[in-house]
């Protein structure tokens, strides 16, 4: 078959540039971008622009339990839900986190021990020192991942203490992860008494693949 068309017009015939394949004529165009009223031409050394996103990135150290809430007692009592923004709708893969535990003030001891970390695609709506997730089940069938803590793994001294975890915790489309901390040690309580002042944080990195 015959390529290119004839557009007629009144001062003349021009010829648009075309394939055709055996039923209809398919249009060649050359790719341009730019602000309005401007163009740049898509070519060898001038490609379409393009922004990559960053591979591995933190999301930033985050309260779990903080200084001011409810006693968080031994033998599985929950924190408040944690929310762990992604900074956008993203999917990926939780690939480590390190938690850290302070005293703020009252001089109590750091608080380590025994527990869980959960994390969550949709807000299990928890608040400091309650027994259990919601009745039902409803949230556990929203959790993306668990991950155990023992407590040998903190790394600690009088002012503070660490654990660090490498996961592998994939997660679809999200713009927040939500994250809780189950206490199943058996001696340890957080924020036992007025003056026992601790706190929990998370800090969490991940690999972004959408």
């Amino acid at each position: 078959m015959v390529d290119d068309v004839t557009v007629d017009t009144i001062t003349g015939n021009p010829v648009v540039s075309t394939d055709q394949d055996g039923t209809a004529h398919v249009q060649y165009v050359k790719l341009k971008f730019g602000p309005d009223d401007t163009f740049t031409i898509v070519q060898d050394g001038t490609g379409l622009p393009v922004t990559p996103f960053a591979a591995i990135l933190e999301i930033g150290s985050t309260k779990i339990i903080d200084d001011d809430d409810t006693e968080v007692e031994e033998g599985g009592d929950l924190s408040a839900t944690a929310d762990l923004s992604l900074s956008g709708t993203k999917s990926g893969e939780i690939l480590s986190f390190v938690l850290t535990s302070l005293v703020t003030s009252g001089g109590g001891a750091v608080a380590t021990g025994k527990g869980t970390v959960m994390f969550f695609d949709a807000d299990p709506n928890t608040t400091s020192g309650d027994p259990t997730l919601a009745a039902a089940g409803a949230e556990h069938l929203t959790m993306i991942g668990q991950v155990p803590v023992e407590a040998d793994e903190w790394d600690a001294d009088i002012n503070g203490a660490t654990l660090f975890k490498q996961v592998a915790i994939p997660f679809h489309a999200l713009g927040t992860i939500f994250c809780v901390y189950r206490n199943t040690d058996s001696t340890t309580t957080w924020n036992n008494g007025a003056g026992d002042n601790q706190e929990l944080h998370i800090n969490v990195w991940y690999r972004r693949d959408s």
